[in-house]
């Protein structure tokens, strides 16, 4: 994600990359060669203390671990953050965040940069239209089969660390391992309950996005969730290590008006469509989604999207690229909806606000909750079968 959101960063005419930091010399090298006037550092701290008062914005494109102390360090010295998702690691982090960003008046963007595009933004519309009627309850899936779902080995065979990378800085402050290739870096640390937040920490924050902004959720905060796990037969040691490789959780949220006043479930089913995966169809979207797939033009359900049921009618909509449509539970025509017009890049428009001094689509301000209803889920997951609760004091419990 680094490389293309640097590319997509620095596209804007009114930006200047000042500096870059990597902690693989190899992808600094890369980096480099794109921006050649750019100070380079493998620290990221000796980087913020040397680069001080030149810097405005701070991207933040790291292993999910490393979040957390990059932006509260980039928010302390009074810098707006573009960060990654999902934003941090735990419920305890995001809180330190949610409040510093606040305090501080920071201009702030979370990396779900297809909230910028028509697939999201049509959904977004439709909801807002209440094309649907009052929503009843919503469906997020993807059935994928994704990096996050890789084989798993443990123990690990210990590797020579390559000369390019500096192993302990990619480590942070997470108990020390010994390196193994092909193990964590550069794309497999997800899966790892030290360095990532699962498949759902990666295109939960995606997927969930136009649903919370279409519905208004805004600071909403789910009041229950609960989660069914694949057991795969892993051992104690296995579990210690690994997020499950597929999982079923299910939130409920107060009444908005969206959904009439009254209270909703929204579901995630993350599991592998491949008949050859023999996934549990407990981890997969209802079958019955198919049938109304094949009343729309998609004909099949996507891989990975959203079903939306309102008391008029479903809206189905993609992840990527095609927009959503409406399939009413009368057999009538859907409304006709106009299309939404293009949208700014969701990279130019972060660096439009830290210019104008507004906030961009997908904000800390309202991101962090939708944050903190994938870390609730995570949560979840790893207590598979236990209901959480928020009590008064927004605790989890």
């Amino acid at each position: 994600m680094a490389r293309g959101d640097l590319n997509d960063l620095r596209s804007h005419k009114r930006i200047h990359i000042t500096a870059l930091c990597d902690v693989d010399s190899a992808y600094l090298a890369d980096a480099h060669k794109l921006c050649p006037d750019a100070r380079i550092y493998r620290d990221w701290r000796e980087m913020l203390e040397k680069e001080g008062d030149k810097i405005d914005s701070v991207n933040v494109s790291t292993p999910d671990h490393m979040h957390y102390p990059a932006i509260m360090a980039a928010l302390e010295r009074g810098h707006n953050v573009y960060a990654q998702k999902p934003l941090c690691h735990s419920l305890a982090e995001l809180r330190d965040i949610d409040a510093l960003a606040e305090r501080k008046k920071a201009v702030t963007q979370l990396g779900t940069q297809i909230a910028a595009w028509e697939c999201d933004r049509q959904t977004v519309k439709m909801l807002e239209m209440g094309v649907i009627g009052e929503i009843k309850h919503v469906w997020l899936f993807t059935t994928s089969g994704g990096h996050a779902r890789n084989q798993r080995q443990w123990p690990m065979k210990e590797d020579p660390v390559p000369e390019t990378l500096d192993w302990k800085l990619w480590l942070g402050d997470t108990p020390y391992r010994p390196y193994a290739k092909g193990a964590y870096h550069p794309r497999t640390w997800r899966k790892w309950l030290a360095f990532g937040s699962s498949w759902l920490g990666d295109m939960g924050s995606h997927i969930f996005s136009p649903i919370w902004i279409g519905m208004k959720l805004g600071r909403t905060t789910a009041t229950s969730v609960v989660a069914e796990t694949s057991d795969d037969q892993w051992s104690a040691a296995f579990k210690e290590q690994f997020w499950p490789r597929m999982c079923h959780i299910t939130w409920t949220f107060p009444g908005v008006p969206a959904s009439g006043g009254k209270p909703f479930e929204m579901e995630w089913l993350d599991g592998d469509s491949d008949p050859k995966s023999g996934t549990d169809p407990k981890f997969l979207p209802p079958a019955r989604f198919n049938e109304l797939a094949a009343k729309t033009p998609f004909k099949t359900l996507p891989v990975q999207g959203r079903v939306v049921e309102g008391t008029d009618g479903w809206i189905i909509s993609h992840h990527y690229g095609k927009s959503p449509e409406v399939v009413m539970k009368n057999g009538g025509a859907a409304p006709e909806i106009e299309k939404v017009p293009k949208a700014p890049s969701h990279y130019h428009e972060y660096i439009d606000c830290c210019f104008d001094g507004k906030q961009p689509r997908s904000s800390f301000a309202w991101s962090a909750k939708l944050t903190e209803a994938v870390l609730i889920g995570n949560v979840a997951q790893l207590t598979p079968g236990k209901k959480f609760t928020y009590d008064a004091k927004g605790n989890l419990v």
